[in-house]
């Protein structure tokens, strides 16, 4: 890979960030320029609606992190949205003014898809790519815990509390009321019930920090930032909650906005580490926005490996353990995967799609039937309503709609605009559900017996005409019928005809 200057842009609760970094691998760059703006987006989470002057402030600000990384011959800029655009019912709105107004195309990730980035992050700052670390990162809006083992996430877990929505929620006096704060500290403690239990035997080597209000709490511990502990923090926060904001502001690097939010954040650090029991924590440099970068040059690298089974990627470990929840015929599935990759490898200079796309198409074949979990009439529904609404780590927001939309159409009706669930995507996220879910369903009906009876295919198009033939056990399977009554999406999306030939496999037996 050669060097690329990449940007990303974080559109959390409190402020938007931009880093840029010179990059020669995923594991080799430098941060040459870090920017951020206070913008609180995250002020309307308790409404859950962006307000108009919010909106416009934010679509200002990415205009000019855009204008920043361009003058820096940037090749690529990235973006993504975290709780504050997560949450408000007008987020689409918000994704589709900032498009419209600065061309910066916002991906909205779910907490676990943060967790797991900011997992990423940390690990790579600390070169931690054997052992254990457990990164704890405190938003504006959310707070995330990343257990992350041999570079790879093992749990991660999100919280709908932050040092902005907190503070807007309970500390009305300046400095705060004793009942004031604890009543924040009584919804830290139930908001960390779950986290608690979920981790509970679970073991690290390490604990690190991440986000503004953990880098200016380590920095009022100790200004080299090298370590932060649970004695010091419990120390920190007794002083913090007797003075006032302008007092506050004074403090070494807090600014009147941290000065504002520094003693929400710092009582969720507190607890958190009191109920996991740490005492030293380590400020990291890094955060999500070069979570992204690092998750993105990955994807770069992996572009140019040679086709690989994409069941053995590590992010469709979770999309296993979501079929398994839902009871699906995992040698169906398996089956059902390895036909559709196959039949992608063979069609790349058709389809155009690249690995994350063989991915995507990997997850939906192994979901398709966890419908069945609901009903077996119209599962294929189902099956699309269960992906949409669960966590799958590994992927944005958008990417989840795509792999549910590509499962939802293995059979049924075509896509159209009735739809909503499909004209919910972009132009090109329809274009490659057409893709992909053509693809799928040719891969389903390949295996109606449920017996693996196709053992290969080999695929040969020219112009628009397009053979695949099937190398089957057996001289007429149901297949074949199968194939013929579904290929009408495939031949729909390659605008091309498709015909079915077969070869016997010659067994020994046979011989």
């Amino acid at each position: 890979m050669k060097n690329q200057i990449i940007a990303a842009i974080d559109i959390g609760s409190n402020s938007i960030k931009l880093s840029i970094v010179q990059a020669a691998a995923s594991d080799s760059f430098t941060v040459i320029l870090q920017e951020r703006e206070r913008v609180r987006l995250g002020e309307t989470l308790l409404e859950r609606m962006i307000t108009s002057d919010v909106m416009q402030r934010a679509v200002e600000t990415i205009a000019r992190f855009k204008s920043i990384a361009e003058n820096r011959n940037s090749d690529k800029i990235l973006a993504v949205a975290t709780a504050s655009v997560r949450e408000a019912e007008n987020s689409a709105e918000f994704i589709a003014e900032v498009e419209k107004k600065t061309g910066v195309k916002v991906e909205i990730i779910s907490a676990v898809e943060e967790a797991r980035l900011i997992g990423v992050a940390a690990t790579s700052y600390f070169h931690k790519t054997k052992g254990s670390l457990l990164n704890i990162d405190i938003g504006g809006g959310s707070t995330e815990l990343s257990l992350m083992k041999d570079s790879m996430p093992e749990l991660l877990l999100s919280m709908k509390i932050g040092s902005l929505s907190l503070r807007k929620k309970y500390l009305t006096s300046d400095p705060p009321k004793k009942k004031e704060l604890k009543q924040l500290c009584d919804e830290i403690k139930f908001a960390l019930i779950r986290p608690v239990r979920e981790i509970s035997g679970r073991t690290w080597e390490m604990v690190s920090g991440t986000s503004g209000t953990i880098l200016n709490l380590a920095h009022l511990i100790d200004p080299s930032r090298k370590q932060l502990t649970l004695k010091k923090l419990i120390n920190l926060n007794a002083k913090l909650v007797k003075m006032t904001d302008e007092q506050r502001a004074t403090l070494p690097s807090i600014s009147l906005s941290r000065a504002e939010t520094i003693v929400s954040g710092g009582q969720i650090l507190e607890h958190i580490m009191r109920e996991l029991k740490i005492q030293t924590l380590y400020p990291c440099g890094y955060a999500l926005r070069e979570g992204v970068i690092i998750d993105y040059l990955r994807r770069v690298e992996a572009e140019g490996l040679p086709p690989v089974p994409d069941v053995e990627d590590p992010r469709l470990k979770g999309i296993f353990a979501i079929g398994r929840r839902y009871g699906y015929e995992e040698k169906h599935a398996l089956q059902v995967a390895t036909i559709a990759e196959k039949i992608f490898d063979q069609l790349t200079s058709l389809h155009k799609l690249g690995r994350h796309e063989r991915t995507i198409l990997s997850a939906a074949a192994l979901l398709h039937n966890i419908g069945y979990y609901v009903s077996h009439e119209a599962h294929h529904k189902h099956s699309l309503y269960l992906i949409k609404h669960s966590e799958i780590i590994g992927f944005s927001e958008r990417e989840k709609l795509i792999i549910a939309n590509v499962a939802r159409y293995h059979r049924g009706k075509l896509p159209n605009d009735k739809h909503p669930d499909f004209m919910a995507l972009d132009e090109q996220g329809r274009e490659i559900v057409w893709k992909l879910g053509g693809i799928l369903r040719l891969a389903n009906a390949l295996d109606r017996s449920y017996e693996s009876k196709i053992k290969d295919v080999r695929i040969y198009h020219e112009k628009r005409r397009v053979t695949m033939e099937l190398i089957t056990t057996e001289e007429n399977p149901l297949e074949i019928q199968a194939v013929n009554q579904r290929k009408d999406m495939f031949e729909k999306a390659f605008n091309c005809e498709l015909v079915i030939s077969t070869k016997l496999l010659q067994t020994a037996t046979s011989k």
